[in-house]
């Protein structure tokens, strides 16, 4: 019970108190001439009793008792039938007036009753009022606090993307920087294979030159040996046999350089050789004593010298120049760059699809607030 169901008691009482007057001031006008009346006509009664009581004895007195007696008793009901008329009439106008006061007391009971159930519609019309904006302010509050959670969803959400595509942006910038050091790790391992290929054509083509002067170099040395032989041959066959010897050794150092012999065959083949002319040349100065035969003893001795200085430099330009193996660590670095880069594609992919499902999440309608 609040204030309002305070009120309304106060208003009946105050109604009902205001009735109460009305009946007892009509009980008040009507009742006091009425008892008044009914008091005198008490008293006249016992005033005709007493009379009469007392004429009755005094019939004891006379001689003819019975006829007086009756006259008493006829005289008493006579008086006694007009004060009962009286009272009949004055009792008939309480009863009218008793029927009024009820007429009236019921029609106020009437009235107070159908005030009370207007006030009683009153307060059912104003409690299901209440209980109406009560229920009014439950759906406002529940649809708020969907609405708020709502909200608080959309923010976590957006809070979630943006992390995600925070991780997404670095991740995608630690791969790029990934990439790019692999990138230049690859460019300085190229750098390094063609400084590596151009310094072995670099030696190779060195070789190649230095095979082509002393090849020229050997020519010439042997056109000069041919012609210091045709200008001594008048020496005898002895010359034409160191000639056929020199020649023999010469070809049999380029094809020791050419095989690639290991170099203490090459240099005990060399010093045989030096033996040998120096044996010649001591053999052709015995014969013969000139300017012609110590000619021929020089050149033979050049010869066999760039025979032998050019027996290495032939070994090292016969063999082919070894291809750059590509380093294990340099293979690693690819792999793993290929499996990362796979990998981020499929996490982009993963992701384009987590967003396309959200978006169809959030437009789908709300659910309807009761």
């Amino acid at each position: 019970m609040n204030l309002r169901h305070f009120c309304w008691f106060f208003v009946a009482l105050g109604l009902a108190c205001a009735a109460l007057p009305t009946l007892t001031a009509a009980a008040e006008i009507s009742d006091p001439e009425l008892s008044a009346q009914m008091d005198v006509l008490q008293l006249q009664r016992e005033t005709v009793n007493l009379e009469h009581n007392r004429m009755d004895g005094a019939c004891y007195r006379r001689f003819v008792v019975n006829a007086c007696r009756a006259d008493v008793a006829r005289s008493r009901r006579t008086a006694l039938a007009a004060i009962a008329k009286q009272e009949l009439a004055i009792s008939q106008q309480q009863r009218a007036l008793l029927e009024q006061e009820a007429v009236r007391t019921d029609q106020l009971r009437r009235e107070t009753a159908a005030q009370q159930e207007l006030e009683r519609q009153a307060r059912l019309a104003d409690r299901a009022q209440r209980e109406d904006d009560r229920k009014q302010r439950n759906a406002e509050r529940e649809s708020e606090e969907l609405e708020r959670q709502v909200r608080v969803a959309e923010r976590a959400q957006r809070e979630a993307d943006r992390a995600q595509r925070s991780q997404d942006r670095a991740e995608l910038e630690q791969e790029a920087q990934e990439r790019a050091a692999a990138q230049a790790e690859k460019e300085r391992l190229r750098l390094e294979k063609q400084a590596e290929h151009a310094a072995v054509a670099a030696d190779a083509t060195a070789a190649t030159a230095q095979e082509e002067k002393a090849r020229a170099l050997q020519d010439k040395r042997a056109a000069h040996a041919e012609v210091a032989a045709s200008a001594s041959e008048a020496s005898g066959p002895q010359a034409k046999q160191r000639a056929l010897e020199q020649k023999r050794a010469e070809h049999a150092a380029v094809a020791a350089s050419a095989s690639g012999v290991p170099a203490a065959d090459a240099k005990q083949r060399a010093l045989e050789q030096k033996r040998a002319e120096h044996a010649a040349v001591a053999a052709s100065a015995s014969e013969a004593s000139g300017p012609q035969a110590r000619q021929r003893a020089l050149d033979d001795k050049r010869a066999s010298h760039s025979a032998t200085v050019i027996a290495v430099p032939l070994k090292a330009a016969s063999k082919p120049a070894p291809s750059a193996p590509v380093p294990a660590a340099v293979q690693q670095k690819e792999s793993a760059f290929a499996r990362k880069q796979l990998e981020l594609e499929e996490r982009i992919a993963e992701r384009d699809r987590r967003l396309r499902e959200q978006k169809g999440s959030q437009s789908a309608p709300l659910p309807a607030s009761p």
